[in-house]
This record gives structure tokens, sequence and C-alpha cells, in this order.
């Protein structure tokens, strides 16, 4: 194995156990709770379950998607801006602090008299600049955002109109960064983008099914589709043409005084009978939303297989001008061969002779 492939399987053992660590750090901190954790498992009262000794929180009225939404535009809002200007600010600090003691040093020569130098060559500039880093940052903030744009897309629809506006700011500050405040880099080949394009498709894989569980147990879609399923008739004939007429009320469990230990009845939501037990038509719920998973993520597979069948990756006419240009190598090759086999045909004809 020469020292090319073993460069090319570090990186991507490296990127590939970074965005690991990232995706657990970052991405899979207060959405992921909130998304599958909060408000799952609270009980009902009289039977909280405690965690360290503290009840666990409930979801907020509109739900624990909301939360979720908000979650989301503090952090591309807020993280995400604030990561581009620090990445922006760090470089101009670091390519900075040699030319100020520059200029503190010519004021001072000035003031001595010192004969001036000549000015300093192009490289010679580029060099006091800060040094260029390897491109896994950018790489790696790149899939973070695509991570968050899909996967919880379904909670929060601003996720991508604020990851265009943030990229198409870190465009125009990462080429200001590389041209102005950088050493310049060197160039590498490479056929693609590595792992990095691995890393994506799992994401990608990841996020229909999370938004399909987003959709599913996370907002009161199916249970309204349900309820208005199995209660519009009954309310059509008498007369009431609101589907969802009644809903909040039959959303709303009963907590008895043996319950609370109090003398009054509450309410809380749920989808329970007075003794706390999970009624029928929690568990047929249950099932619609297992249902619902499984025919969203084969029916967005299917798409997605369909689209990269019907698209190529590589256009036709380009395809064409790479079969031809391996053509005409292959001819050259061939016609390099068969003359350097005449000429070796004809030293051994000259030494034989001789």
């Amino acid at each position: 194995m020469d020292c090319t492939t073993c460069t090319l399987y570090f990186i991507g053992r490296f990127s590939k156990v970074g965005w690991i660590c990232w995706w657990i750090d970052f991405l899979f901190g207060v959405p992921v709770c909130v998304f599958h954790f909060k408000g799952k498992f609270n009980g009902y009262p009289g039977n909280h379950p405690l965690v360290f000794g503290v009840k666990m929180e409930d979801c907020p009225p509109g739900g624990c998607i909301s939360e979720l939404a908000t979650q989301m535009a503090i952090i591309l809002a807020g993280k995400q801006f604030i990561f581009t200007f620090s990445q922006f600010v760090i470089p101009i600090i670091f390519s900075n602090k040699g030319s100020c003691w520059d200029r503190c040093k010519k004021k001072v020569e000035e003031v001595e008299g010192v004969k001036k130098k000549p000015n300093k060559s192009p490289w010679e500039r580029d060099y006091v600049l800060a040094e260029t880093r390897d491109v896994f940052a950018e790489y790696l903030e790149m899939v973070i955002q695509y991570g968050f744009v899909t996967i919880f897309v379904a909670a929060f629809p601003l996720a991508p109109l604020l990851a265009l506006v943030n990229n198409l700011l870190e465009t125009r500050l990462d080429a200001f960064k590389f041209v102005a405040q950088l050493r310049r880099p060197t160039g590498l080949k490479c056929k693609d983008i590595g792992i990095w394009y691995s890393i994506l498709s799992i994401v990608g894989k990841i996020a229909i099914v999370c938004n399909a569980g987003i959709i599913a147990f996370s907002s009161d879609f199916l249970p309204m589709m349900l309820y208005a399923h199995e209660n519009s008739e009954k309310y059509a004939a008498m007369g009431i043409q609101e589907r969802l007429y009644g809903y909040v009320n039959f959303s709303l469990a009963y907590a008895s005084p043996e319950m609370t230990g109090r003398n009054i009845t509450c309410r809380y939501w749920a989808y329970r009978d007075r003794d706390g037990k999970h009624n029928f038509f929690f568990w047929k719920l249950f099932s619609v939303q297992l249902l619902f998973v499984i025919f969203f993520e084969h029916v967005v597979f299917g798409i997605v297989k369909l689209i990269d069948v019907v698209i190529p990756d590589i256009p036709g006419s380009v395809q064409l001008k790479i079969d031809i240009d391996e053509t005409i190598a292959k001819l050259v090759l061939d016609e390099e061969s068969e003359m350097t086999v005449d000429a070796a045909t004809m030293t051994e004809n000259e030494d034989g002779m001789g």
C-alpha cells in the first residue's frame, strides 16, 4: 500500500470518526431529546416516574414539535451565524498580529531616522498570513448543517431558507478569508469528495426516517385524521359539519380524585381511561403511526431510487467525451507498443546481420 493510499484511508477514517463525535455531541443533543423522549414517558397524575427524584418535564401546550422548532431556530439562526463569524474573525487576528508589530516597528524606525527597507515581495507578505488549515472543518460544518436541514425540516420548514442565507454569506466570507487572510493553499487532485459522499448518503436515509417519526409521533396530524375518520359521519348525521368537533375534549383524559389526592377531577392530555390505562384509541393510533412511518419511508426511498435511476450521475455528453478520450489513449498506447516491438525487432535483425 503506497503513501497516497494510506493518506486517503487515514483521512476517510478520521472524517468518519470526527463526524460521528460531532453528530452525537452537536446534532443529537437537545433537538433529538425533545423529539424522541420528552413527554413520552411521563405517566399520569398520581403515577409520575421520577428521574433522580425529579418529575420528567411535559411538552408545552403547543406540543413538543413547537419546542423542537424553537431549538432549530436558535441553532440555525444563532449558532450557525456565530460559527461563521468566528471562522472569519480568527484568521484576521492571526494574520494581522505580525502586521501590527511591523507597523509599530516602522513608526519607531521613522522616528529614529532609520533608512526604510524596500517593500516586501508578494510571497514574503503571504508568509506572515495565517497558515491554511485543511478543509475538514469546512466539510464538517456543511454536513452538520445538512443534517439539521434534512432531519428536522418537518418541524421547522424555515430551516432551508436560513441555511441558504448562511451559505450565501459564508461563500463571500470564505472567499475573502482564503484570498486575503490565509496563505495560499497547496492544490491537490481528487476524484470526488471521498468519504463525505457516504456520510451525506447516510444522513439522507436517517432524515427520511426521522421526518416520518416527527410527522407520526410529535405532531397532531395523525390523531386528528384518525378522530375525524371515526367521528365525522356521526357528527354529520347530527347536522355538525365540523370534522374535528369535540376533538379537544376527546384528547383530554380524566384524573379522578383518587389519582390526584384532591377533591376535584382534573383533565390532562392523554388517551387514557379513568384508571390511568391506555384506551383503545391509543393503541389504534399507535398502530396507525407505525404503519404511516413504514409507508412514508418506503414511498420516499422509492422516489429517491427512481430519481437516481432516471438522472445519471454523469451526463451522456460528458460520458461520450470520456469514452472518446479513453479510446484515443488506448490507440496511442497500442501504436507506441507496436513501434517499440518493431524497433526491438529491427535491432535484433541488425545484430544478427552483424
